[in-house]
C-alpha cells in the first residue's frame, strides 16, 4: 500500500476503507503476505506472528542509543502467552520493547503486538486514578460524569459495597478477560479471603470445550501436536502453532524447523487464516460441520482402509471393554472393585482389564447371557454411518478429498514403527490433528472436539514421537536441579484404568478427575452459573442468562459485579443484551487501563498500570496453561516485574486488593489464600500481619518456584530460569506409566443420569442429549434454516496482532490493521459476491432472523467459504468516546450471535451456538 493511502485511510476511516478495498479487489491474502515479506524478512512459517523482531533487528534499530541507558527484563502481556521481554529504558523512558533470547519463551523474538505494547504504556487515553460515577443514568454513550477521587475513598466504598453483599450472603459476578488472568486470579483470592462469593463469568475467548476434552485425552487442559518431529497435521478450527493459541510463540519456531523438513499442514476452516495461508491445502468448510468430517475420516481408517493402531488401542484405551448390548454400559465385576470387564482370549473368559492377559480388542461374547460387544466393535459400527458422501452433503468438502485426507493421515502414521529419543524407546507415530476455540463456539462443541481429537486415538498417536502430547504430562525433577517441592504425573481412575487430568490454568496442577467428579460431586445449582449441572464445564456462561432472565433457571440475580480488565458489552454475544446484563446490577466497579463501551455501566473503575510498570507473580505460571510441553521446550519459570515506574504511581492490582484487604481486617485471610495459591515454600510465605503488595508476592513466589533464594533482584539480572525436559516426562507410556485412554465414554451415562434427576427436581428445562458414549455430529440450529435471503454465515478470525489484547485502541496495532487489504473489512466470496451484486468497496449490512445488524465495508476474495463472511475478531466498532483510536474500527459480528437463548447452549461445557443464518445485502 503507498504512503498516499494509508494517509488517506487515517483521514477518513469509511472512506478509505471502501477505496483501500476496491484497490485490492484482485490481491489475494496470499499475495499481500508476499509482498509484505520484503519488510519483515524471509519467515517461513514462523512469519504470520507478525512484525518480529529478533534481536538482531532490535539492535540495528538502537544502534544511536547502543551505550545509553539499560535494558530491563519482564514478561509481555499484549497477550495471554507471556513471551519474554527486554525494554530499553533511557532517562527514565522506555524506548523500546524486544524479544528476552535467553528465554524460550518467544526465543528471543517478539510478534507486532507485542513490539506495540510501548504505545500501550504512553497512551494518553490511559486513566491512573480512580474516577467515580456521578450521573445515575447509564448507557452507552451517556456521559458518566466521571469525578476523579482518592485512592482510600474508593477502597472504602469498595469495601463497603463486598460487606453489604456479604451480610446479604449474595455472590459478586466476576467479569474475567484472559489477558489480565492473573489479576483475575488474585482478584478471586482477594473477594474469598474477605468471606464474598466470587463467581466468575468468563469471556467467550474461552474455549471450554477444547480444555475438558484435552484433559479426557491427555491428562492434560491442553494439549498439542509434538511439532518437532511431526510428518502429517490436520487442523479444525486452529491457528495453532502458526499464529495463535496458548505458546505459539514457543511452537512457531520449532514448527517453522519441522515445516522445512518436511511436515504437511491441512488446514480446515471456513476463511483462510494465518494458519491456513501457509498450509500445504486450505479446505473450506462449512461451519460447524467438522465433526462429520472427522468422522467420516475415522469410518474409512477403521472400516474401509483398516489402518488404525491395534496395539494401541488394545493395551493404552478402553476399546476392548465389554458393553451391556442391553443398556450400552460397560461390562464391571461389581465383587471387583466395580472394574471394566475385557475379553481376555487366553483364559476364553470375561476378566477385568487388569487381569485380562490378552484381550480382545474386536468381538461379540456371551457375557453373563448376553452377547457382549467390544467398544471397539460398537465404534467401528457407530461410525459407519458417517460416509464420505454423507460428509460431503453436510460439510461442502469433497468425498473424494475426505477419502484422499484420510489416506495420507493413516499412512502417514507409520503404525507400528519406534524411535530412540535419548535412550528411551518410543512409539513413532508423526501424525497428529489439532482442534482449537473454532470448533469450540458451537452449541455442540465437546462432540466437535471429541470426533476430531479421537483419530488421534485411532492412529496410537497420543503420547508418541510426532504425535499427539500433553502441556504438563509429568514433571518428575521440579523447576530446578534439587527441586523436591514441585513434582506431578496424572494418577488412574481404577475403575477403568483411564487417565485423570491434572489442573489446568494458572494454579498448580493439582490432581483431578472428571470421573470421580461425575461419581461424587453435587448436582444441586449453588450459584447463578449452574456449574453442578454441567461436570464437564470450566465455563460460566449461563451466569449471562441467569442473571437476565431469572424465572428460566429460578435463579437469584446477583446486585454487584466486578469488571476485572473486562469488555462484557462486547465480549459475549448479542451486545444489546450484554447491555441487559451490565443494566441488571445495582452497582458495579472495576479495575482496567482504559475506559471501555462497558465502563458507560460502572460506578466506580480503578485504573491498574499498564504491565510495563507492575509487578505480577508468575505470568507463565506452573507451566500448565501456556508453555508447550514438547521436548524442546524446557521449563520456565519468570517473573513480570516493571520496567519503568507506574504513572501516578498507579498501584499494581495485588497492591489495591492488598490494601482494601488490610482496610477489611482480612489481610491475615488473603495471606492465606496466596500461600496456598502460590505453593510459596515455608520459607517464603507471605505474613499474615504485613500488608500484601505486589512485589512482595511476586518475590516469594518466585523464590518459591526457583529455590535458592531466586527472587525479584535475581530474575531482574537473568531473566528466566529454565530446566530442560527429559524423555520420560513427554513420552510417559513409553516411559512405562501406567494409564489409558478413554474411546468409549462410559461415565457419560451416569452424568446424564444425575442431571436429569436434578433438572427434575427443580422443574427447571435443561439438555441432556449430548451425554453419548460415542461422538456424533448434531446440525447447528441454524443450519436447519431454510428462510429466504437468509443464507449466509458470519465468522470471525484472528491473527497474531490482534488476538487476546486491547487490540484497534492500540495506535500501532491499529495502524497495521489500517494498512492491510482485510482486516477492518468483510471478507465475501467472489461468487457469491456476483450473485448479490456486491464489489470490493461497497457497502454492506448484515442482519440475523432477530433483527440485529451490523455494517461494514466488502472486500472480494476467494479466500473464504461461499456461505460465509469473514471479519477478524475482538472488541471491534468500540463506540466510547474515551477509546478514539478504536473507535469504529472494524465490524463487530458477535453482535449478531442471539443471546438469552437456553436452545443455543452447549449443555455440556456451556459454550455458545455461533452459527447464525443471516442476510447480507449492498447498502452502498
Amino acid at each position: 500500500m503507498s504512503k498516499e493511502s494509508s494517509t488517506h485511510v487515517i483521514a477518513d476511516a469509511e472512506n478509505a476503507a471502501a477505496e483501500r478495498a476496491q484497490g485490492h479487489a484482485n490481491l489475494s491474502r496470499r499475495s499481500f503476505v508476499k509482498a509484505g515479506a520484503l519488510s519483515v524478512g524471509a519467515l517461513g512459517v514462523a512469519g504470520t506472528l507478525g512484525a518480529c523482531a529478533s534481536e538482531e533487528s532490535g539492535k540495528a534499530g538502537t544502534d544511536k542509543t547502543a551505550d545509553e541507558g539499560e535494558w530491563l527484563p519482564s514478561q509481555c502481556n499484549m497477550c495471554f502467552n507471556a513471551c519474554s521481554i527486554l525494554g530499553h529504558v533511557v532517562d527514565g523512558k522506555l524506548v523500546e520493547i524486544k524479544g528476552d533470547d535467553r528465554s524460550p519463551a518467544g526465543w528471543g523474538h517478539l510478534c507486532g503486538k507485542g513490539t506495540a505494547g510501548i504505545m500501550q504504556l504512553y497512551d494518553e487515553n490511559r486513566i491512573t486514578k480512580p474516577l467515580k460515577r456521578t450521573n445515575p443514568e447509564k448507557g452507552v454513550g451517556i456521559d458518566p460524569g466521571w469525578e476523579e477521587i482518592s485512592w482510600d475513598e474508593a477502597y472504602d466504598l469498595i469495601n463497603e459495597k463486598l460487606d453489604e453483599q456479604k451480610e446479604k450472603g449474595n455472590p459478586v459476578i466476576v467479569f474475567a478477560l484472559i489477558t489480565s488472568i492473573i489479576s483475575w486470579i488474585d482478584s478471586m483470592n482477594w473477594l474469598g479471603s474477605r468471606g464474598n462469593i466470587p463467581v466468575p463469568f468468563k469471556a467467550d475467548i474461552c474455549g471450554a470445550p477444547t480444555h475438558t476434552i484435552s484433559s479426557l485425552l491427555t491428562g492434560c487442559g491442553n494439549a498439542m501436536p509434538d511439532y518437532g518431529s511431526c510428518k502429517y497435521l490436520m487442523q479444525f478450527g486452529t491457528q495453532a502453532g502458526v499464529a495463535t493459541r496458548h505458546g505459539t510463540s514457543i511452537t512457531a519456531k520449532i514448527f517453522a524447523e519441522s515445516r522445512k523438513n518436511g511436515c504437511k499442514l491441512v488446514n480446515f476452516d471456513p476463511h483462510m487464516s494465518g494458519s491456513a495461508e501457509k498450509a500445504d491445502e486450505w479446505v473450506p468448510i462449512r461451519p460447524g460441520t467438522d465433526a462429520a468430517v472427522a468422522l467420516a475420516m475415522a469410518n474409512l481408517l477403521v472400516n474401509e482402509y483398516g489402518i488404525y493402531d491395534a496395539e494401541f488401542l488394545t493395551n493404552r484405551t478402553n476399546a476392548p471393554s465389554l458393553i451391556d448390548p442391553d443398556t450400552g454400559r460397560v461390562m464391571r465385576d461389581a465383587a471387583n472393585g466395580n472394574k471394566a470387564l475385557y475379553w481376555d482370549g487366553d483364559a476364553n473368559a470375561p476378566a477385568t482389564y487388569d487381569k485380562a492377559a490378552a484381550p480382545a480388542l474386536e468381538g461379540e461374547f456371551d457375557v453373563d447371557g448376553k452377547k457382549a460387544r467390544t467398544a471397539f466393535s460398537v465404534f467401528k459400527e457407530h461410525v459407519a454411518t458417517y460416509t464420505p458422501e454423507y460428509a460431503e452433503q453436510v460439510s461442502t468438502v469433497p468425498a473424494d478429498t475426505i477419502r484422499r485426507l484420510a489416506k495420507e493421515f493413516g499412512e502417514a502414521a507409520c503404525i507400528g514403527e519406534t524411535v530412540e529419543v535419548d535412550g528411551l524407546t518410543v512409539p513413532y507415530r508423526p501424525v497428529a490433528v489439532d482442534t482449537f476455540s473454532g470448533i469450540a463456539r458451537h452449541k455442540h462443541g465437546f462432540l466437535s472436539h471429541w470426533a476430531i481429537l479421537q483419530l488421534n486415538t485411532l492412529v496410537g498417536s497420543t503420547f508418541s514421537r510426532g504425535g499427539y502430547l500433553g502441556y504438563y504430562t509429568k514433571n518428575a525433577h521440579g523447576f530446578y536441579e534439587g527441586d523436591n517441592v514441585h513434582s506431578w504425573e496424572f494418577s488412574v481412575w481404577e475403575e477403568d484404568g483411564l487417565i485423570e487430568e491434572l489442573g489446568m490454568a494458572h494454579g498448580y496442577p493439582d490432581q483431578g478427575s472428571h470421573y470421580k467428579k461425575v461419581r461424587e460431586m453435587s448436582y444441586t445449582p449453588t450459584t447463578l452459573a449452574l456449574e453442578e449441572l454441567q461436570p464437564l464445564t470450566m465455563d460460566q456462561h449461563f451466569g449471562y442468562i441467569s442473571q437476565v432472565q431469572p424465572d428460566i433457571y429460578k435463579t437469584k440475580p446477583s446486585e454487584v459485579a466486578f469488571c476485572m480488565a473486562s469488555n462484557p458489552l462486547k465480549n459475549w454475544c448479542n451486545h444489546d443484551y450484554q447491555a441487559k446484563v451490565l443494566e441488571s446490577f445495582n452497582w458495579i466497579f472495576a479495575m482496567d487501563i482504559y475506559l471501555n463501551d462497558s465502563s458507560y455501566y460502572y460506578d466506580l473503575i480503578i485504573p491498574e498500570p499498564c504491565y510495563l510498570e507492575r509487578f505480577d507473580p508468575l505470568p507463565l505460571s506452573f507451566n500448565n496453561h501456556r508453555v508447550p510441553g514438547a521436548l524442546e521446550v524446557p521449563y520456565i519459570v519468570a517473573g513480570r516485574m516493571p520496567i519503568v515506574e507506574a504513572k501516578d504511581d498507579c498501584p499494581s492490582a495485588l497492591d489495591s486488593f492488598g490494601a482494601m484487604a488490610e482496610k477489611s481486617g482480612s489481610t491475615a485471610a488473603f495471606a492465606g489464600a496466596l500461600n496456598d495459591y502460590y505453593r510459596l515454600t515455608d520459607e517464603n510465605k507471605l505474613s499474615e500481619s504485613e500488608q500484601i503488595t505486589a512485589e512482595k508476592v511476586c518475590d516469594a513466589a518466585l523464590k518459591s518456584l526457583a529455590g535458592e533464594g531466586r527472587g525479584v533482584e535475581w530474575f531482574r539480572e537473568h531473566g528466566v530460569l529454565t530446566r530442560e525436559r527429559t524423555p520420560e516426562e513427554v513420552y510417559v507410556f513409553a516411559a512405562g506409566q501406567e494409564g489409558r485412554i478413554p474411546l468409549y465414554f462410559d461415565f457419560m451415562f451416569e452424568a446424564k443420569e444425575k442431571v436429569e434427576a436434578e433438572v427434575a427436581k427443580l422443574g427447571i428445562p435443561w439438555e441432556t442429549d449430548d451425554y453419548v458414549p460415542l461422538p456424533e455430529w448434531k446440525a447447528c440450529i441454524d443450519h436447519e434454516v431454510e428462510e429466504e435471503g437468509f443464507d449466509m454465515f458470519p465468522v470471525y478470525w484472528t491473527n497474531a496482532i490482534n488476538t487476546d489484547t486491547w487490540q484497534v485502541e492500540n495506535a500501532w496495532i491499529n495502524e497495521i490493521n489500517e494498512m492491510d487489504d482485510t482486516t477492518y473489512l468483510l471478507e465475501i466470496n467472489e461468487q457469491t459476491a456476483a450473485a448479490k451484486g456486491i464489489a470490493s468497496g461497497d457497502k454492506v449490512r448484515l442482519s440475523n432472523r432477530e433483527g440485529a445488524t451490523v455494517e461494514g465495508i466488502a472486500v472480494v476474495t476467494g479466500l473464504v467459504h461461499p456461505e460465509c463472511v469473514a471479519s477478524v475478531g475482538g472488541h471491534l466498532n468500540a463506540k466510547s468516546e474515551f477509546q478514539p483510536i478504536g473507535k469504529s474500527k472494524g465490524t463487530a459480528v458477535n453482535h449478531l450471535v442471539p443471546a438469552g437463548v437456553p436452545e443455543r447452549m452447549d449443555h455440556l461445557c456451556s459454550g455458545v451456538e455461533q452459527c447464525v443464518r443471516c442476510k447480507l445485502e449492498k447498502i452502498g
